[in-house]
């Protein structure tokens, strides 16, 4: 996983904060002699480096930032840069969020967008640091489980001849990062699926909805979108969705109906880091159709 690295540091402007080695996703930079230096061979090519830099020391190549053009408004230009600057907060202070931040949170996920207005979702929240961990703990447990079976190579074997290779592509794709945050966690309570956040939503779908996987994720945008206006960080976490749609027993340690859906997990705490600078995105060449 991953792509080639393609950050670089002026050494000249780093202060050797260490910043930028801390909200690395793939600890592809390290502090050498006071400095901030890439070490790593891949990258996500996310821009956190980038945007936590307050000397704008990193840059991160084939990366740009997208800007508005022409007359705008004011609304606009503020609606904008909450989007621009709002991301994937990894690194989290240890106070929790209270009961009406939440709630705020919630408020913002109503105003979504749903199909046909069924507005189907349901909203599981953690509040606590140690509701999280314990949700954690039972998805660790779906993850310690799958990793066994994919070191089996007469299992990878078994699902490449009846099961489309399930276990060999996961294996090959994602069982030592899973290994390694496994290990990093029972030996130094080291947090890599909820990266040390104190709360977190669950977004689930009601039988009944035309695009149950869209409102969800909609919702979930809401949350973020919202979440960053509050000075509050967020995550959507994957590995967390995808254990639920596999062991229906998680559903149950937090108490989801066996009939609802879970379609987006959302990470939430307040931000360790200040993040001065917008990250970046990929350039994109739009398709216009003349008719």
């Amino acid at each position: 996983m991953g792509y080639e690295i393609k950050t670089t540091i002026d050494t000249n402007k780093c202060t050797g904060c260490g910043k930028c080695v801390a909200v690395c996703p793939y600890d592809a930079i390290e502090i050498i002699d006071k400095k901030a230096i890439v070490t790593g061979p891949k990258s996500m090519h996310c821009g956190q480096c980038v945007a936590v830099c307050p000397e704008n020391a990193v840059k991160v190549a084939d990366i740009i930032v997208p800007r508005l053009k022409g007359t705008t408004t004011e609304e606009t230009e503020q609606l904008f840069n909450t989007v621009m600057y709002r991301r994937s907060c990894r690194d989290y202070r240890p106070e929790e969020l209270s009961a009406t931040e939440f709630e705020n949170l919630i408020a913002f996920a109503q105003w979504a967008p749903s199909g046909t207005n069924a507005q189907k979702w349901e909203f599981t929240v953690m509040p606590t640091r140690a509701a999280v961990e314990n949700y954690a703990q039972a998805i660790s447990g779906f993850y310690r489980k799958l990793n066994r079976q994919a070191e089996n190579p007469f299992l990878r074997l078994f699902t490449k001849v009846f099961m489309g290779d399930v276990l060999g592509k996961y294996y090959a794709r994602y069982y030592n990062q899973v290994a390694d945050s496994l290990r990093r966690w029972d030996e130094n309570r080291e947090d890599l699926l909820f990266h040390g956040a104190t709360g977190a939503i669950v977004i689930s779908m009601r039988p009944g909805a035309h695009c149950a996987h869209d409102d969800a994720l909609l919702a979930a945008q809401n949350i973020c979108l919202g979440a960053h206006t509050m000075g509050i960080g967020s995550c959507l976490i994957g590995f967390a969705v995808e254990a639920m749609k596999r062991d229906p027993e998680i559903a149950k340690v937090v108490g989801i109906p066996a009939e609802e859906t879970v379609y987006a997990v959302i990470a939430l705490g307040y931000p360790k880091y200040r993040y001065p600078n917008p990250s970046g995105r990929f350039p994109v060449t739009a398709r216009y159709l003349n008719v």
